[in-house]
């Protein structure tokens, strides 16, 4: 299996001090004029390039936007430009696809693609985004070991490699976004049956 090269601690420390150094851009940042699509693409990759994979396919272009365009998980644009409201939808997306499918993700965004709640939704996700990137660099790596409170530690090398133990935490929380949303969608039924 591959673990990656060099000490998984020191490899560890790496990354979080990188994540540490990486922001999304508060709403106010976003450009607040109307961009071509030439344009949101260079802007998405400059927000969004310490997220890239290594050595995949690009993050975004025209036709993944058009894509989502015509799928509905975000407005279209208004004669063939974008707004804020368009480039905060594709943040969004684009941090999220790496581990949600995009219909999960279309049930996190609101229907209504007014400003207003487009602001608020972006608002709310920047802030949980630094929120978590926080805890993550807050956590201390001693040794061989991730410590992550109360006795509670993760092993960073051997059988209980930091690869595994990512991949199963990111197993983990991908299940816990799905199975929350399902909670709420069948909250929303369920409301939705009492009005009749």
């Amino acid at each position: 299996m591959l673990n990656g090269k060099g000490d998984p601690g020191q490899r560890l420390s790496e990354w979080l001090d990188k994540l540490s150094q990486f922001d999304l851009p508060d709403w106010d940042s976003l450009p607040q004029l109307d961009l071509y699509m030439d344009q949101v693409i260079l802007l998405l990759t400059r927000y969004l390039s310490p997220l890239e994979r290594y050595g995949e396919e690009k993050a975004i272009t025209a036709s993944i936007i058009n894509n989502y365009v015509r799928m509905k998980v975000m407005p279209p644009p208004v004669k063939k430009r974008y707004s804020r409201v368009h480039l905060a939808y594709l943040v969004i997306i684009c941090t999220l696809k790496q581990s949600l499918s995009i219909s999960c993700i279309q049930r996190m965004l609101p229907e209504d693609h007014s400003e207003a709640a487009a602001r608020m939704l972006y608002e709310d996700f920047v802030g949980q985004y630094r929120s978590s990137i926080r805890f993550l660099c807050s956590l201390p790596v001693q040794g061989r070991r991730l410590e992550i409170g109360k006795g509670a530690s993760l092993p960073l090398e051997g059988v209980g490699s930091l690869v595994t133990t990512s991949a199963i935490l990111s197993t983990l929380s991908k299940s816990l976004t799905e199975y929350l949303l399902q909670e709420e969608a069948r909250g929303e039924e369920e409301s939705d049956e009492d009005e009749e």
